[in-house]
């Protein structure tokens, strides 16, 4: 909990690197403060994790776990939900995604979770990589049309 405004500004800093995304791109005016709040929310979750990497003191990644029911006719009936992950540029191709990811693995082998899913914005051709050479694969689009 003492890292919610932290993490809260690593969030928002994942969405302003998105700023040409057609949906990561809409942030509310009141974006900072609901940041924290659902922040805070999330960290108080039983079946959520938020990792954090740290260089010194300062908090310079993180990824949320999310120990995520799936749906009632396939298989598996859970799985673990990457989602917010985000390592500031200066740390980046040192190592921090993957020692994050090495947490969340061991967090959701714990909790008995044998699948991993996550969500990811196209238009970063680097983190498709960086997925890519974690082990995921693309199985699944989300399309956006306007109504």
């Amino acid at each position: 909990m003492a890292d919610a405004e932290r993490i809260a500004e690593l969030r928002l800093a994942l969405l302003g690197e998105h700023s040409s995304n057609a949906i990561y791109s809409r942030l509310r005016r009141d974006a900072p403060s609901r940041a924290i709040e659902l922040t805070r929310d999330q960290l108080a979750r039983e079946h959520e994790a938020m990792f954090v990497a740290t260089k010194g003191q300062r908090v310079v990644g993180v990824l949320r776990c999310i120990d995520q029911r799936g749906h009632r006719l396939l298989r598996p009936a859970r799985f673990a939900l990457i989602s917010t992950v985000y390592v500031e540029p200066a740390v980046r191709r040192q190592g921090v995604l993957r020692s994050l990811m090495e947490a969340a693995v061991g967090w959701s082998r714990e909790r008995g979770l044998t699948e991993m899913r996550l969500q990811n914005a196209i238009d970063n051709p680097l983190a498709l990589a960086a997925w890519d050479a974690l082990g995921f694969r693309v199985v699944e689009q989300i399309r956006l049309r306007p109504i």
